[in-house]
């Protein structure tokens, strides 16, 4: 589990530091204060000897529209100010000490100063053709050091080889559920007899849920559909509200990785705010089970206040509120403990920012 973080020149953060990072790690802050470039950050950084890789996909989120080749629209806004040459720094550490040796991950991108040739695979033999940008990233991990280099030009982009399991990483994002990744985790939770976390935390939304089934009635494209009680039709989960939807998503991905690192995009979205402290008390204790670092966003103090009270519930200390406010030349970070939290709320302080 990392406990310390610090980014340099990334998205729109100059330069963040944080100590105290626990196993769940609630991001809060004003518009604009940095909260989602910082989780992406540290995803990345989980990731960093595919950061190239990590980084297209989370483009994609942002910039569905741009293409990947287009180095000026989709990539250059990565880097803070678009400042390329100078490039961006992630640095994660599992001790307080920022500079201790082969005890995190730490990983430095900018655009390189020549721009090697894209090899091509096009027709029945590759060939070359002139590379007109380049991405080089270091990263180390624990002692050990990659050097990598992807490459783009007008017909394509050169990512270099994966490196790392899928199942090191994972995200959920704010807006709609992506069906098609859904259907596959849930399917292979189905397989493995595991899919019982997942209706756990649906129940928490809707006690009438009983189970999740895939099916295709028409004979076409597979969708998944909630048996609830009383009911002999099968409800396709698109017909549910939002919430169930969201917590679907939640669960699936949860239920399918341990030891991993987990980014949820402003969690609170699509949940009604008397299902936060249940639902938080469901990802304390998964989190705990699946050895799992869980780092979210939110704009709501109600969704911050529950999950303190949740977690104090439980007498769990692995929850840590961090406020994010963006200085001239920083991003401060203030870290709260349930405790701290709890005391706000007495106070009637609002610690959102």
């Amino acid at each position: 589990m990392f406990t310390y973080a610090r980014i340099e020149n990334f998205r729109g953060i100059e330069r963040l530091e944080v100590s105290g990072l626990g196993r769940v790690n609630l991001i809060i802050g004003r518009n604009n204060a940095g909260k989602t470039a910082m989780m992406e950050a540290i995803w990345l950084a989980s990731q960093a000897e595919d950061a190239a890789s990590v980084l297209e996909l989370l483009q994609e989120m942002r910039r569905p529209d741009m293409p990947m080749e287009d180095f000026e629209g989709f990539w250059r806004p990565i880097f803070r100010g678009g400042d390329v040459e100078r490039g961006f720094l992630v640095d994660l550490r599992r001790t307080k000490r920022e500079q201790a040796p082969g005890q995190g991950i730490r990983v430095f991108m900018k655009k390189a100063r020549r721009s090697p040739p894209i090899l091509s695979t096009e027709g029945a033999g590759g060939h070359s053709r002139g590379g007109t940008w380049a991405l080089e990233y270091m990263c180390e991990r624990d002692g050990s050091t990659y050097q990598r280099v992807a490459s783009g030009g007008p017909r394509g982009v050169e990512f270099p080889e994966q490196m790392l399991p899928d199942t090191l990483a994972a995200w959920i994002e704010a807006g709609p559920v992506d069906y098609q990744n859904a259907i596959s985790l849930l399917s292979l939770l189905k397989q493995q007899g595991r899919e019982s976390l997942v209706h756990d935390l649906l129940r928490l939304i809707d006690d009438q849920v009983e189970g999740l089934e895939i099916l295709s009635p028409t004979g076409g494209q597979a969708a998944i559909f909630v048996r609830l009680k009383g009911q002999a039709m099968l409800l396709p989960v698109r017909m549910m509200g939002d919430g169930v939807q969201r917590c679907l998503d939640i669960a699936v991905t949860i239920a399918s990785y341990e030891s991993a690192l987990l980014g949820i995009d402003e969690i609170e979205n699509g949940l009604h705010h008397s299902t936060f402290e249940p639902i938080w008390k469901w990802l304390a204790t998964v989190s705990a089970n699946q050895n799992m670092q869980i780092f979210a966003t939110t704009h709501s103090e109600e969704c911050v206040q529950a999950a303190c009270r949740a977690f104090s519930a439980l007498n769990d200390d692995g929850l840590r509120v961090i406020r994010l406010d963006r200085r001239e030349h920083e991003t401060a970070a203030t870290v709260y403990d349930r405790n701290l939290v709890a005391a706000a709320e007495r106070m009637g302080v609002e610690i959102r920012g």
